[in-house]
This record gives structure tokens, C-alpha cells and sequence, in this order.
């Protein structure tokens, strides 16, 4: 892992699923909706719904229905999740404290995420965390995709700060490639879709397996690395 220190990070972006909010019960439920819809009997456990989580929705689907029902499955999706999101997210250990250290030490941050912006959105105002998330990108806000780079340079961009000044956080390859490919600094948690063995292969600047851990890191440079 890269050797660095936390001042020469001059914002921080998020990925939000599996990195600051805990939503895989209403992504489970959600896609279990989806499968009853089409008829279908079996129920995903909740290790298999982490394996469909972090990129495009439609690619998502496309596992679990033939290509023909892709698109109706993921309209199905989406209209039963947005009855139950708001309920059954909640926020990862540690989320809300880290938020409040980086907002003291005058850093801008956001969310860069592969879930709709709309919903993000909703989900950072629900949570609390409007004021300390201005800026949250998503599907459906014009830009490709991770593991493309465009959301983190268009939001490294907003914020004023060069990509390569700015620490990316997330959980999955997804958010590993887009960061390399933006020339951004990535640290991966391993509280979501990826397991530590997978993730450090990847070899990423930072590996964590909590917030907490990351947040010690910001306020002491060197432990929990």
C-alpha cells in the first residue's frame, strides 16, 4: 500500500452502499420482489445479494432474469425499493463521526455512487447528512458509470481539487478502478461487497475493515494502517 499522509488529502469522496450507509436488507428485499414478480420461488440469501451490488443495476438484473425481462425487472426493482429505502437503510458504524472530523478540518466532501442520485440524495438528507455531503453523484445524473472515472473527476472538478489530491473511499473493484483511473488516491473497506483477501490484492493506497478505522487514520497518522 501507498505510503502517505492524511494532509496531503485535500477532499475526500464516498461511495455510499457497503461505505457509509448499510442498504443490502432493502436491496435484498427488493430484488427478491423482483424475482416473485416473475414467478420465480427461490429467495436470495444475503450473501448472494452482495455479489449484485456496486455496479449498474441492469447488470445486476441481467443475472437473475433473461435478457428479455431486464428492463421491466428493473423498473420492478427500482418502484418496489423506493417504498422501503428510507426505512431500512441505516448508516455504517462510524459514518456520521468521520463526516463531522473531515467537515472540522475544513475539507469538502461528496458521494460518487452507481445507485440512482435520486435516491442518494434522499438517503443523505434522511440520514443528516446534507450539510456535511453537498455534492452527490449517481445514475441518472448524465455521467457514466463506475468503474468510469467521470463522477469522481466531475466531482473532484465542482469541488475545485485536483483528482490526484483527493481520497477516494469505497468497497468493491468498482470503486478501485475508477479512482486509478481518475488519478485518485483509493482506500477500500471491507464492510460490504468484497472480502479483505479479495480486495487486497487490488493493492489499494489504504485497506481498512471499519470507518472507525479510517477516521483514526485522519486524526492519527500511522495507526490502523
Amino acid at each position: 500500500m501507498t505510503s502517505f499522509l492524511p494532509t496531503s488529502i485535500q477532499s475526500f469522496l464516498f461511495d455510499f452502499d457497503g461505505t457509509l450507509a448499510d442498504s443490502f436488507l432493502p436491496i435484498r428485499q427488493s430484488f427478491n420482489h423482483m424475482l416473485r414478480h416473475f414467478g420465480h420461488t427461490r429467495e436470495l440469501s444475503a450473501e448472494e445479494s452482495l455479489t449484485l451490488v456496486g455496479g449498474p443495476l441492469e447488470d445486476s438484473v441481467a443475472r437473475l432474469l433473461p435478457q428479455g425481462q431486464v428492463v421491466a425487472g428493473t423498473s420492478v426493482f427500482r418502484a418496489h425499493y423506493e417504498t422501503i429505502y428510507l426505512d431500512l437503510t441505516r448508516p455504517m458504524p462510524g459514518a456520521t463521526n468521520l463526516l463531522r472530523t473531515i467537515s472540522k478540518r475544513g475539507l469538502p466532501q461528496g458521494v460518487v455512487t452507481n445507485k440512482l442520485g435520486k435516491s442518494a440524495r434522499e438517503l443523505v438528507r434522511h440520514l443528516g447528512w446534507d450539510r456535511l455531503l453537498p455534492l452527490c453523484l449517481g445514475e441518472g445524473d448524465g455521467l457514466p458509470l463506475k468503474p468510469d472515472p467521470a463522477m469522481i473527476l466531475a466531482a473532484s472538478e465542482a469541488m475545485g481539487i485536483e483528482p490526484e489530491n483527493l481520497l477516494f473511499v469505497g468497497d468493491s473493484p468498482f470503486d478501485f478502478t475508477a479512482a486509478r483511473k481518475a488519478g485518485s488516491r483509493i482506500c477500500l473497506l471491507t464492510t460490504g461487497t468484497h472480502r479483505k483477501n479479495e480486495l487486497a490484492l487490488l493493492e489499494p493506497d489504504l485497506l481498512f475493515d471499519s470507518l472507525d478505522e479510517l477516521e483514526v487514520w485522519i486524526r492519527e497518522p500511522g495507526r490502523g494502517r
